[in-house]
């Protein structure tokens, strides 16, 4: 009977360390961030919120793109395709998918440009604030999407895999404005 709960408790520790070892993985932290995204996670509300706060825009403005930004995070899809590690280094391919906002400002640019009569003010003046109301709406309303893969960076730190800052292109894409 010994025997028997000494095994027991021998796969038990081999079957935590494994389950620690899958934990920590690359790949794990990479989807760790992201699914922080998806669930809107304090740390990246307070990163959102300081991004929307260096652009100097007005309340209701910021409020605005801090809506649209949650949408993106919230209906982001991915799928991990590849992961290469390298001793202490590592990289994660990712395929995520999110609303394209690229595309979208492009339409929006265009419109405004070819249809200013659609922005006058009551005093027959263009005005940026209507063309603006427009931007804000149009982009409320996206719905296509563009998938892009995204190359996660991530370093083993104190036998603990620690993913490298974003850089700008991997944050365009999760926001879904990067030039393609």
């Amino acid at each position: 009977m010994k025997k028997r709960w000494w095994l027991i408790s021998l796969i038990i520790i081999f079957l935590t360390m494994g389950c620690m070892g899958m934990a920590s993985s690359p790949s794990s932290k990479v989807e760790e961030l992201l699914r922080r995204y998806q669930n809107h996670s304090e740390g990246v509300i307070i990163e959102l919120g300081d991004f929307l706060d260096s652009l100097n825009l007005d309340p209701e403005t910021r409020d605005d793109y801090h809506s649209i930004y949650l949408r993106q995070y919230q209906d982001m899809e991915f799928e991990i395709k590849n992961e290469t590690i390298d001793g202490d280094r590592a990289v994660v391919t990712v395929a995520i998918k999110v609303y394209d906002y690229y595309r979208a400002e492009i339409n929006i640019n265009n419109f405004i440009m070819n249809n200013p009569n659609e922005f006058m003010d009551d005093d027959g003046n263009f005005s940026p604030y209507l063309a603006f109301r427009h931007r804000i709406d149009e982009l409320l309303r996206v719905n296509d999407r563009v998938e892009y893969n995204v190359d996660f960076t991530i370093t083993l730190i104190n036998d603990e895999w620690v993913i490298d800052t974003l850089t700008e292109e991997q944050l365009e894409k999760i926001h879904g404005t990067f030039a393609y």
